[in-house]
């Protein structure tokens, strides 16, 4: 079973890698001088994204385009949480966790369930 769930962590994490890929080469035109060297994006904490498996997943899949000396830079963004109940705004590890100050449930996510591409480094 550990092997089946391994597998799909990184279908999921490969698809998201080749989405960074795609969104690297719309946004640098295929005349441009120069080669991507880096694309520096966000992760949050709460995403669900395993950083080790997206890149790996995107060293694998960058041979073969114009990033394959691409560096890919992720900045990771801590998960954040208001308590509904007692208004305590507190770091969030994982989802199932309870307000460390009257230990509720309900919160409103403030942050780090986000995945975005920051910016796209080209060496001209």
């Amino acid at each position: 079973m550990g092997g089946f769930f391994y597998l799909i962590c990184i279908m999921h994490e490969l698809s998201i890698a080749q989405s960074i890929i795609s969104i690297a080469e719309n946004a640098v035109p295929e005349n441009a001088k120069g080669m991507i060297v880096a694309i520096r994006i966000q992760v949050g904490e709460l995403s669900g994204i395993e950083i080790e498996s997206l890149l790996f997943s995107f060293s694998i899949i960058k041979a073969n385009t114009r990033l394959c000396d691409a560096a890919l830079e992720i900045e990771k963004i801590a998960g954040e949480a208001i308590c509904n109940d007692c208004n305590q705004t507190f770091h969030l590890e994982s989802f199932g966790n309870t307000c460390p100050n009257c230990h509720g449930y309900s919160l409103h996510i403030l942050k780090g369930k986000e995945m975005k591409v920051v910016n796209i480094v080209v060496d001209e």
